[in-house]
């Protein structure tokens, strides 16, 4: 009979042995959202120090925030009449 465990053990040795082969060589690191280029692990906002890129950033967190804002009226708008007829206010 094959034993199960003993193969599931010596494949998980061999998966953590190349695991830490590969990651001895790289250091940590994060990547621009914008542009790709290897940034700081410690930046916050991902991008890179490209104004360009600062750009984009800002103008998609705008785009981000009014399509929260749209989503929610759309929401509201469709939602809350159909609501308020189950609930017996509308005629």
């Amino acid at each position: 009979m094959v034993d199960a465990k003993a193969i599931k053990d010596k494949v998980s040795k061999k998966i953590n042995n190349t695991r830490s082969k590969i990651t001895s060589h790289i250091t940590a690191h994060k990547h621009c959202r914008k542009c790709g280029i290897n940034i700081d692990a410690k930046s916050d906002p991902r991008v890179c120090k490209n104004q360009e890129c600062i750009d984009q950033m800002e103008k998609q967190n705008k785009n981000d925030r009014m399509m929260r804002i749209m989503f929610v009226v759309f929401f509201i708008a469709v939602v809350a009449p159909i609501a308020l007829r189950l609930f017996g206010f509308g005629s």
